[in-house]
């Protein structure tokens, strides 16, 4: 099991070539998180539906299309904040109901695609683990 255990949903846009993440606001760069995260957090509800619907209405101050939801897949790679820590992400692909806006710890928000898994800005386990399984599984074009 990882230090840090964290659900996160995959929001693609249109096209499929892009998706959102988030950069930390100030609460977070306190804690040494400076790179772009997914949306989501620690698994501390009784359901991964509540922990996202939670989450994502923290973070980006918008609802959850709650029968959009989809298991994509679970990832382990070093934590963003701790190099000497893992982290383990159980990815789910959903849909928001409004537009998101950076809100609660988050700066801002960012869309990325298959071209940033070389970008110093994006956490480890995104740019070595969900981005090329997310190109292998044709999910991200």
């Amino acid at each position: 099991m990882a230090y840090y255990n964290k659900i996160g949903l995959l929001v693609l846009n249109e096209d499929l070539t892009k998706f959102l993440v988030c950069e930390p606001g100030n609460l977070c760069k306190n804690k040494n998180v400076n790179q772009y995260l997914m949306p989501g957090g620690k698994h501390e509800e009784s359901t991964v539906e509540e922990c996202l619907k939670t989450e994502i209405k923290e973070e980006l101050d918008c609802e959850l299309d709650m029968s959009s939801i989809e298991y994509i897949n679970e990832y382990l790679d070093v934590a963003a904040s701790s190099p000497d820590r893992d982290v383990s992400i159980r990815l789910y692909k959903g849909k928001l109901l409004g537009d998101p806006v950076p809100s609660s710890e988050i700066g801002a928000l960012h869309w990325i695609g298959k071209e940033d898994k070389e970008n110093d800005k994006v956490s480890p386990i995104t740019k070595n683990k969900i981005i090329p399984d997310l190109i292998n599984k044709k999910i991200l074009r």
